[in-house]
């Protein structure tokens, strides 16, 4: 059973606080002034896209469990996560600094396949142990090729400010997507199956019992 676990979600993104909520589960948001410019290199057989995804959520996490300290009075579950967008595997785009950048950014992902990765880290405080796990997950998405006004128009709407690729596929954006590969929740901020999965199989968390109360009878 979960319902004695703290759950802390250490991201301010509204999207992600939607998706655990989708699911059942409540929890804290705590956000932390973390360092999210990872300065290693990947893993052998791992994109650069990949790594700065997992790197970034893990450094959020480890933000959040030095806030939070060890020895807290009952089980925590810290989860953190970023999101990139790379053109190729190893460009990054991020949030767009200003207009600009953001129809740079859509003029590079116009009429062409990307990869949209999110990292995750989930760490478990259980006393004075404290486990934690680092994944990325990757998901595929196809733009139209967007005209110039189109670009221009969806930048003067504002949805890109804030995101990763300098789009929203829960949004305006979607009208862009022409087809996509792969895990949507991702895209949208979070993977709400590796999450669950990380917790199942690496912490024996099982979130079933808390999904059927959810579901209609």
């Amino acid at each position: 059973m979960t319902d004695n676990i703290r759950f802390v979600l250490a991201s301010a993104s509204p999207r992600r606080h939607e998706l655990l909520c989708s699911v059942g589960i409540a929890h804290d948001i705590l956000v932390t002034d973390a360092d999210e410019n990872p300065s290693g290199v990947p893993e052998a057989g791992e994109t650069y896209a990949e790594y700065f995804a997992r790197e970034a959520s893990r450094l959020k996490c480890e933000a959040a469990l030095n806030a939070l300290g060890v020895g807290v009075d009952r089980k925590t579950v810290v989860i953190a996560a970023d999101t990139v967008v790379s053109p190729d595997g190893e460009v990054i785009f991020g949030k767009p600094k200003n207009a600009e950048g953001a129809a740079e950014m859509l003029r590079a992902l116009s009429g062409r396949e990307h990869s949209v990765v999110g990292g995750i880290t989930v760490a478990v405080i259980d006393g004075e142990s404290v486990k934690t796990v680092s994944r990325s997950v990757t998901t595929m998405v196809t733009f139209k090729s967007l005209t110039e006004h189109e670009i221009t128009s969806y930048v003067e709407s504002g949805e890109p400010d804030g995101k990763a690729g300098a789009y929203a596929i829960q949004g305006l954006g979607a009208v862009f997507v022409k087809s996509l590969r792969g895990d949507y929740p991702n895209v949208v901020g979070l993977s709400v199956y590796e999450t669950c999965r990380i917790l199942s199989e690496e912490f024996g968390l099982d979130l079933t019992e808390r999904v059927r109360v959810m579901l209609p009878l």
